[in-house]
This record gives C-alpha cells, sequence and structure tokens, in this order.
C-alpha cells in the first residue's frame, strides 16, 4: 500500500511539473506576442482584412 502513495505522489508531482512548464509557455509567447502588437511588427500593420469578392 506504501508504494501506491508514493507513485501517486509522484504523478501528481509530474502532472505539476507539466502544469507549470505549459503555464510559462503561454505567458512566454503571450508577451512576445503583445510585445510584437505594441512595437508594431504585427503583419498586418493595423489594416483591417476584406474578404475576397470571388
Amino acid at each position: 500500500m506504501n508504494w501506491l502513495v508514493e507513485v501517486a505522489i509522484r504523478l501528481v508531482e509530474a502532472l505539476f511539473v507539466v502544469g507549470a512548464a505549459g503555464s510559462a509557455l503561454v505567458i512566454l509567447l503571450t508577451t512576445i506576442e503583445d510585445l510584437e502588437t505594441l512595437f508594431g511588427s504585427d503583419e498586418s500593420d493595423g489594416k483591417p482584412t476584406t474578404p475576397d469578392a470571388s
């Protein structure tokens, strides 16, 4: 029974690490995107896109 608790603890620790790494990645990517928007290196240059009239 003791080994089952140890395995469960390791599983929860692994899930925590994966979740923290995922959250850090989302924060990093969002920060980069926000900085690109603020400093004007957005690909659309602020121009609205119009649908094709085909």
